[in-house]
């Protein structure tokens, strides 16, 4: 019969056994969502950037301070934030091709305070209609989607 102490040392590797395999399949699926967005047609050839920046807000938009999308239309996606990474689209404009500047996305309900994520999207799939998950996946610069963590201040 074994020991309270065995057993409790067994417990414990198998805690920790099972917390390795949670990180890593984990880790594994944010590494396999990003390489999805060049098998869209056109997305290898669309490049992007957008400048956000900390503010204050009525709580109902979040204004993007610049951005820019080369070789398609996009918009600007607006990702509520989930233990420190993009979460559920909140809110989500259109956007030609070329620069823009002071963009202001209207979120699809009131939002707290907190971390968002504004997020680069491509218009591959109907143009002017918002598919994601879709085939208006993220805008990537190399490996890394176009998207920066900001903190809004809301009532």
């Amino acid at each position: 019969m074994p020991t309270t102490r065995s057993t409790i040392v067994g417990l414990a590797a198998l805690s920790a056994l099972t917390l390795g395999a949670c990180s890593s399949s984990s880790k594994n699926s944010a590494t396999t969502t990003a390489p999805a967005t060049p098998a869209v047609s056109g997305a290898s050839n669309v490049t992007g950037s957008l400048d956000a920046i900390d503010q204050t807000t009525d709580g109902k938009t979040i204004t993007i301070k610049s951005v820019n999308i080369t070789g398609k239309s996009g918009f600007i996606a607006i990702h509520s934030d989930v233990a420190g990474k993009p979460g559920p689209v909140v809110g989500h404009v259109a956007i030609p091709a070329g620069n823009s500047s002071n963009v202001v996305v209207n979120l699809d309900k009131p939002s707290p305070t907190g971390a968002y994520w504004p997020m680069l999207h491509l218009d591959a799939g109907t143009i002017g209609t918002y598919e994601f998950p879709g085939p208006d996946v993220p805008v990537m610069s190399g490996a890394d989607i176009v998207m920066k963590k900001i903190t809004v201040t809301a009532p």
